[in-house]
């Protein structure tokens, strides 16, 4: 585990301070007079804001430290409701693009409160395109009729549910008033802002001639889509000789939603197949650009669930052709090679393991069921040092026991900070140094000591995702079926366990494997006792209010649990999870109804019955992440704790 001893007290090995005085991360010299100034002004930014403010300024711009100088300074502004004088001597000193951007907003809000509206105008005149809806939304506080009305008239455009919010009454007079064009901008942004349905409401109403009424058609069609009504973008979408390439290419998008909506049913089959129908008119009508890329991909998702396995492997290979690399590529990849697989081409499905390196086990398993030498395949799979979902099924078939914990490799002695991040600590900003620090980063990858140490000040301040983000970019080992090679002290790190006594009392009393609990608050909570989702979900196990009730009330807690209490959410949330593994009579079933739900996953279990298939054909991508990841956490958390598994409880 790593020490708790302050990080600026580490040694670090001579090959890194070689490398640390070539990146500022050696010792500082003797600090100017600008860098005393620096040193005051981030140790009062949480005591005294406004004298940390004059400070920043005082000290003016430099080499050191310029970028987190600046951010302090705004932190500050903001906090002290600073004048619009202050924020324009601030945007004097030429802060970075992103928070000139903000600096701005604020300085601009400023003036107009202040009453010096042409000033305002001209800031918002040099506002950047993605901030001038902001610095619309603001001159809506302003008395003259004409300059509200310009502002309110450019936000129906190009953010509508800012005007809806910050001015309802001026927007039904402006919107019939905005030309055609207008209006299908208007449309976009509303989709933008994730309100497509108020995008198709308003076009419904509309029709134009020629080409503008064309356009109206698809962009309806495309807010029909977004809003979750395929059927109505169908509706909307010309057939026949009339369509074009795009108008085909959006059919075959509301046949597929269309698929997935009725996905396991039969009729999903011949959605999935009209789809693929629809994507093969979009080609042949020589679909081009984004419209062809995405015809391709329809074409190869579509034809695969529907059977039609030769068309879905002639558009993964014209789709390799291009270069593609879409976010959808490995989804639909690992399912071509699976579908493959499972039609007895073993052969052509570890072809593509080759092309998904991320999968290559997951089809090499596959296709391993569709080869002779079955056996030889799983052994090899089998042997991983530290098991995924497929070294486990492998195991299983095999009949292999659970391996013994591997040899973990030696501690890294983490490195110290660079010479900018240690200042910041020294002066006691411990947040400000994080922020330096990925700034950093982002010049350049961490070495492993590097991120060994940064990822232990992230865990120190409560920043747990960051910490493993940290971790992840110095270890690619962690994560993966290699993660033995990674120094013991950074596995400890990647797989935090806290509150040891209370998981392995509530696993023992709900009947179920310590790791496994493990692993879901990895997965959930990263063990932060007072995590929330938007959804509702509470605590360490992401427990929904709901859920929780009736376990709650058998173990004697009443209808109001609270959730944030680590020990009574592990206590609840391993019944449930224990409570779901009977059900189901297996662990994959069981992980997918704790993330999706048990309606959904009692429907898909209808069509595949078989875990290990069940597993492989979850068909939302995050489910099925979820399952494979927290699997593999089990494993891991198995063998890093073994001594603890073992011992009393």
């Amino acid at each position: 585990m790593i020490s708790r001893t302050p990080i600026r007290h580490r040694a670090a090995a001579p090959i890194l301070l070689v490398l640390a005085s070539c990146t500022g991360a050696g010792p500082a010299p003797e600090p100017p007079a600008r860098d005393r100034v620096l040193d005051r002004a981030f140790a009062a930014v949480d005591t005294d804001p406004s004298q940390a403010a004059q400070l920043f300024e005082d000290a003016g711009p430099g080499t050191s430290l310029e970028r987190a100088r600046m951010a302090g300074w705004k932190s500050c502004l903001e906090s002290t409701r600073a004048p619009a004088a202050s924020w324009q001597r601030y945007l004097a000193d030429g802060p970075p693009p992103e928070l000139a951007a903000a600096a701005r907003l604020r300085l601009i809000k400023k003036l107009i409160e202040e009453g010096r509206i042409d000033a305002a105008l001209t800031e918002h005149r040099l506002l950047p395109p993605a901030s001038r809806a902001a610095g619309d939304e603001l001159l809506l506080a302003v008395e003259s009729p004409e300059i509200r009305l310009e502002a309110a008239r450019r936000l129906a455009v190009s953010a509508p549910d800012r005007l809806a919010t910050s001015a309802p009454d001026l927007e039904g007079r402006l919107v019939d008033a905005l030309g055609p064009e207008e209006r299908l901008e208007r449309s976009r942004s509303w989709r933008r802002a994730g309100r497509p349905a108020r995008a198709a409401a308003e076009l419904r109403r509309l029709k134009w001639r020629g080409a503008l009424e064309v356009e109206r058609r698809r962009e309806q069609a495309r807010a029909e889509l977004a809003a979750g009504s395929p059927q109505a973008a169908l509706g909307v979408l010309p057939q026949g000789r009339d369509a074009a390439a795009a108008d085909h290419e959006l059919r075959a998008r509301a046949h597929r939603a269309r698929a997935w909506n009725l996905f396991p049913s039969r009729a999903a089959k011949a959605s999935f197949a009209d789809c693929a129908a629809a994507a093969g008119r979009a080609l042949a009508e020589g679909a081009e650009d984004e419209v062809g890329t995405s015809a391709l991909e329809l074409s190869l998702e579509c034809a695969n669930e529907s059977g039609q396995l030769e068309i879905a492997l002639r558009a993964w290979r014209s789709l390799a052709a291009e270069g593609w690399a879409g976010e959808r590529r490995e989804w639909l990849g690992r399912r071509l090679g699976f579908a493959l697989a499972a039609a007895g081409d073993g052969v052509r499905a570890a072809e593509l393991a080759a092309e998904l390196p991320d999968h290559a086990r997951s089809l090499r398993y596959w296709a391993a069921q569709a080869a002779g030498d079955r056996d030889r395949e799983l052994e090899a799979l089998a042997a991983a040092p530290v098991g995924d979902l497929y070294a486990l099924w492998s195991r299983q078939a095999l009949g292999r026991p659970q391996p013994a914990p591997p040899r973990w490799a030696a501690d890294l002695p983490p490195a110290p900070p660079p010479a900018s991040v240690q200042r910041l600590l020294d002066a006691g900003a411990p947040r400000e140094a994080l922020r330096q620090w990925r700034w950093l980063r982002d010049l350049r990858p961490p070495l492993p000591a590097e991120a060994l140490a940064a990822a232990e000040l992230s865990a120190q301040n409560g920043l747990t995702v960051d910490a493993i983000r940290w971790l992840r970019s110095g270890f690619p080992e962690l994560g993966t079926v290699e993660l033995a090679a990674a120094p013991e002290n950074a596995v400890g790190a990647y797989l935090p366990l806290r509150w040891r006594e209370a998981l392995l009392a509530a696993s023992a009393e709900a009947g179920i494997e310590p790791w496994l609990v493990a692993a879901v608050a990895r997965q959930e909570s990263t063990f932060a006792a007072h995590a929330e989702s938007p959804r509702g979900a509470i605590g360490v196990l992401q427990l929904l209010p709901s859920t929780a009730r009736v376990h709650a009330r058998a173990l004697g807690f009443g209808p109001d649990p609270d959730l944030r209490d680590p020990e009574l959410n592990l206590r609840i949330g391993a019944r449930e999870l224990a409570r779901l593994e009977r059900g189901f009579g297996a662990v994959e079933p069981a992980l997918a109804a704790y993330n999706a739900g048990e309606t959904r996953v009692r429907k898909w279990l209808r069509e595949q019955p078989d875990p290990r298939r069940f597993a492989e054909l979850i068909p939302i991508p995050e489910t099925y992440t979820y399952v494979r990841r927290v699997s593999y956490l089990s494993e891991a958390y198995r063998l890093r704790y073994a001594e603890l598994w073992e011992g009393p409880p």
